[in-house]
């Protein structure tokens, strides 16, 4: 098949979305599928690590003046364009394509309707935020999601939802028997710190600050050059002999394996850190990502913390985390087995038939 990703980063959407959708395009492009990605140039933006991945890219318009967004939810200011002049865009770069895969909170219906009879194509949309599309496969892979949620256009579109079809590198699922093999915590707590490569509310420096009042722990932080607030972030590490601060690791999966908890936001590294059985806190730093939170709160695989609560409720969370990590490391393992993405590329192909 000809699969084209439609997918951005930057300041405003994080990687997130670029980051699932090479998990799938790796997979595919092994599997002897024509994969390609469209994505629009922009401050933060992934095009020079997509090009690394060996992977071929179509860059969209980059607007003259970049638009920021309103608040939280203003999905359509990270598309930078009226959706119209978006898919124009997006059509007029593409030659012959047999599938789109859709990764964005600023597309909508109309621009699935209008890409698909305009190109001839199926789609297939990867989407956490219960809207109505016009596709011929939907994937929602938050924990708890039921596929009687979302609404289609099309009767006979399917409709994958839950964390059984978690979009994870196949790495996950290699090291899960050697995570399943470690039954006890470090005597000196090994935490990992990934609020994601963004972070835009700084919450990063917060946590690190909470953590420097926790006697016997090693901590690693993951935060991006890219993310806004990175020298604070790295000047407050340097004087922390406890803290080291990585800028990027090509292998988060390994990272993860040789830490006993996690700090980070209830992103898509949510599913990564359930299929090692990493008992974390969990930290929201965007609405959508409330449900997420909730979910695995309430499955007893990580403990919920609001921004707000980070300096008087920190301590005794990490005190709960980590008296009962066995139990929390258990309810992780149950969430996902890391093969979620073998799973979806199964589904892409029946799209042929």
């Amino acid at each position: 098949m000809n699969i084209l990703f439609r997918a951005d980063a930057s300041i405003h959407i994080g990687s997130g979305h670029v980051m699932r959708c090479l998990v799938l395009a790796k997979i595919l492009s092994n599997k002897g599928h024509k994969v390609t990605f469209a994505t629009r140039p922009q401050k933060g933006d992934f095009v020079d690590y997509i090009q690394q991945q060996n992977i071929q890219i179509i860059e969209l318009q980059r607007t003259s003046e970049s638009t920021s967004p309103q608040n939280e939810n203003d999905y359509n200011a990270w598309l930078q364009l009226p959706w119209l002049e978006d898919a124009n865009d997006f059509i007029q770069k593409t030659g012959e394509v047999d599938l789109v895969i859709v990764d964005h909170y600023g597309i909508n219906k109309e621009w699935e309707t209008y890409v698909s009879q305009s190109l001839s194509c199926k789609i297939f949309v990867i989407d956490d935020l219960v809207r109505e599309h016009c596709a011929s496969l939907i994937l929602d892979q938050t924990f708890g999601r039921q596929e009687h949620e979302y609404i289609t256009a099309n009767k006979e579109t399917i409709i994958l939802t839950g964390s059984q079809y978690s979009l994870l590198a196949s790495q996950y699922s290699e090291l899960r028997i050697q995570a399943e093999q470690k039954r006890s915590i470090s005597s000196d707590c090994k935490v990992l710190v990934t609020m994601g490569a963004i972070d835009t509310p700084n919450v990063t420096l917060k946590v690190l600050q909470a953590l420097s009042k926790i006697e016997n722990i090693n901590v690693t932080v993951l935060l991006s050059p890219r993310a806004p607030h990175y020298e604070s972030v790295s000047l407050f590490c340097t004087n922390m002999p406890s803290i080291t601060h990585i800028d990027f690791s090509e292998d988060v999966a390994t990272l993860m394996l040789e830490h006993d908890v996690a700090i980070g936001a209830p992103g898509s590294t949510s599913w990564e850190r359930a299929c090692l059985g990493l008992p974390s806190i969990i930290i929201p730093i965007a609405d959508n990502q409330a449900v997420i939170a909730e979910n695995i709160a309430n499955a007893g695989a990580a403990i919920k913390l609001a921004i707000e609560d980070i300096e008087p409720g920190f301590k005794a969370a990490f005190k709960l985390l980590t008296s009962n990590w066995l139990e929390f490391r258990l309810n992780n393992f149950k969430i996902t087995d890391g093969l979620g993405a073998f799973r979806v590329v199964e589904q892409i192909e029946n799209l042929e038939h």
